[in-house]
Parts: structure tokens; C-alpha cells; sequence
């Protein structure tokens, strides 16, 4: 018998564990199907996980990432501009890059 508690005196005494375990009868596998059967037609869904999709857009082209950190008045505002294009910040951050390119720069 064990005892659990802080103290030697303190505890609770747990009953003896019944070796002798029952086993459950097998099921027959014609009685699962009508369960199953009789469960669709009222309705009830499989709770088995589905496919798992990433959310947003189908990748085209391998990604990466930048952390650029700056003045928050120039993070701010790009931000805004890119708000304002209604851009992402990589849309954005490509943009500013192509409009340098056209400026021979």
C-alpha cells in the first residue's frame, strides 16, 4: 500500500489495483456498419481530421523573409503606402525596386 501526501502521517491510501482485468467482448463488425449507417442518416459527420490546407494564396515562387528594423516614421510610413495601394508590403517593397530600376539607378 502506498501513501501520497507531504507528511509521513498525512495521505490518502489507494485500493489495490484488480488484476485480473475484464475483457471487453469483440464487436462484430456488421453492427458497427448499421451504427455507422444509422448514425449518417441523423446527421451525424465523421470527426476524423481532414486535409489540412495551408490558408492564403498557392506559393508560386520559393518564399523568404526581411525584418528591417528603422524609424518608426519610415516603417509607418510604408506601411501607409502600401495601405493606400492596396498592396501587400512585399507588393509594395517591389514596387519602390521596379520604380528605381525605371530611373536608371
Amino acid at each position: 500500500m502506498s501513501k501520497y501526501g507531504f507528511g509521513t502521517e498525512a495521505g490518502i491510501e489507494l485500493p489495490k489495483a484488480d488484476i485480473s482485468a475484464k475483457q471487453r467482448p469483440k464487436v462484430e463488425t456488421e453492427s458497427v456498419e448499421k451504427a455507422v449507417q444509422a448514425g449518417s442518416e441523423l446527421g451525424f459527420v465523421s470527426r476524423e481530421p481532414s486535409v489540412r490546407l495551408k490558408p492564403g494564396p498557392k506559393r508560386t515562387e520559393p518564399q523568404d523573409k526581411v525584418s528591417i528594423p528603422g524609424p518608426k516614421r519610415v516603417v509607418d510610413d510604408f506601411r501607409n503606402f502600401c495601405r493606400s495601394h492596396n498592396m501587400t508590403l512585399w507588393q509594395g517593397l517591389e514596387y519602390l525596386l521596379d520604380a528605381e530600376k525605371g530611373r536608371g539607378g
